[in-house]
């Protein structure tokens, strides 16, 4: 229960540490640490990865089930359900980036949030009531 509030916050797209700032300069580039609490988001250079295999994923099954409705509801000819899927599927990855990048480092602060070098100075372990 505890990860699934924890994911659920990450769609504020806010510090995951102390909710206090958000994680991005503009849409698209993430900040390095919080500038109020100095969390780290990205405390590895291949945590970017993560994100984007998010957005990919998520970008795939909004593909899917717009060629599911195509399919279903229009007498559009299979080409043109497939150009349809395809931009939707393409401009999804602009509007769901900021949130799949988000979720991933939310997933990283909970996997790996005890860890020294992701935490902010000073700050204790998550799980001894603190956080």
């Amino acid at each position: 229960m505890r990860f699934l509030l924890h994911m659920m916050r990450s769609f504020t797209l806010r510090c995951p540490h102390c909710h206090g700032s958000l994680m991005f300069r503009n849409p698209y580039v993430l900040r390095g640490a919080c500038p109020v609490c100095g969390f780290v988001f990205q405390g590895e250079e291949g945590d970017f990865w993560g994100g984007m295999v998010f957005s990919y994923t998520f970008a795939g099954l909004v593909g899917l089930a717009t060629a599911g409705l195509l399919l279903r509801l229009t007498d559009l000819d299979g080409e043109w359900i497939a150009y349809l899927s395809a931009g939707t599927a393409l401009s999804s990855i602009l509007v769901l980036f900021p949130f799949a990048k988000s979720m991933w480092v939310y997933l990283l602060q909970f996997t790996r949030g005890g860890d020294a070098e992701y935490r902010a100075p000073g700050a204790a372990p998550p799980g001894n009531g603190t956080d």
